[in-house]
């Protein structure tokens, strides 16, 4: 094999390799070899932790010497199946007694099964993304008792208006999701009042400058006047009335009337939010006035239990007392 050859990248090697290496795997699993089952699972892992080793290696010297010790374990494995038929000699037994020798003397890295490659780690999701519906905290508010971690004492949320959206801060820091969700709020919400005031201030006016000279160009040069164009078909009124399809619903159509359209289209979007919002902010405060009474009824459940508390230990302390087993002074509560 020319030596500018990588071995593991030469047919000729992956052949003779995985053949041995085959041929071991099923000769260590072999009925007929004087092994427990234990044993036999130690030698296996030891041919497969050694193939594992020396599957980058390119010495020539190195690999002549792998192939060497493979060959002669071949052979001892053969000799020790022998061992326990009729036809069994003295070397049979003595590759016998080699290959549990060799296993008691094997470190225990090489009689372990081989290390398996990480998988692909499962990853967290990021913090910026959204949760799913069902776990936002308009759908899991409010929580009840047994669900509430640490201290157990329920906190009530604080609702706020960050740029105009209604926010319902449940806890510090604020989470990544809800920061990018409310940049992101704002910034559609200025582009759209950008393309709203530069459509009536600028591209307004543009049209109307457009639409008199479209009216210059029709009484001076007698060009057709854009008035008859459907603006959905793309018809015009020649064309239907020479049976060339249309629907018949022409209209006037300007430069100025495109700009007014956008701002009709960003008025109905900033309506719609609005409403939206609306919704959010009536559910928002819904789930603080539930998680307000909530709290409430627990602070006075919590009382309840601390003052019956104190009105037992104040009667056993009154019984100590009268009874003389228990200094009062000392341990009647302040």
């Amino acid at each position: 094999m020319p030596k500018f050859v990588v071995p593991r990248r030469s047919g000729a090697h992956r052949v003779a390799a995985i053949a041995l290496y085959r041929a071991l795997l099923t000769q260590c699993a072999a009925p007929s070899l004087p092994l427990a089952d234990d044993q036999r699972a130690g030698l296996r892992n030891i041919v497969r932790n050694k193939f594992r080793r020396n599957r980058h290696v390119h010495s020539s010297r190195l690999l002549k010497l792998a192939f060497t010790t493979g060959y002669e374990l071949l052979d001892t494995l053969d000799r020790a199946s022998l061992s326990a038929t009729e036809h069994a000699d003295a070397s049979a037994q003595e590759a016998a007694t080699l290959l549990t020798s060799l296993l008691i003397s094997a470190p225990p890295h090489l009689t372990g099964p081989p290390r398996r490659k990480p998988g692909l780690k499962r990853l967290d999701p990021s913090p910026e993304a959204c949760p799913p519906p069902e776990q936002t905290v308009l759908a899991l508010r409010p929580r009840p008792l047994s669900e509430l971690g640490g201290t157990g004492i329920r906190q009530v949320p604080h609702l706020f208006s960050a740029n105009l959206f209604p926010v319902l801060r449940i806890g510090k820091p604020q989470p990544r999701s809800l920061s990018r969700v409310l940049t992101d709020k704002v910034k559609q919400r200025q582009r759209r009042l950008n393309v709203r005031e530069k459509s009536e201030d600028e591209w307004a006016e543009l049209g109307k400058l457009e639409d008199e000279w479209d009216r210059i160009v029709s009484e001076v040069c007698g060009v057709k006047d854009l008035d008859t164009y459907d603006v959905q078909t793309g018809d015009t009124a020649d064309g239907v009335a020479n049976g060339r399809g249309g629907n018949g619903a022409f209209h006037g159509v300007s430069w100025a009337s495109e700009p007014l359209r956008f701002v009709r289209m960003i008025n109905t979007q900033l309506t719609t939010q609005k409403a939206e919002t609306e919704r959010t902010v009536k559910r928002m405060q819904e789930i603080v006035d539930q998680e307000a009474e909530l709290a409430y009824k627990e602070r006075e459940a919590r009382n309840a239990v601390r003052r019956q508390k104190n009105l037992e230990e104040r009667r056993e302390n009154d019984v100590d007392e009268i009874l003389g087993t228990k200094d009062t002074k000392k341990d009647r509560p302040i």
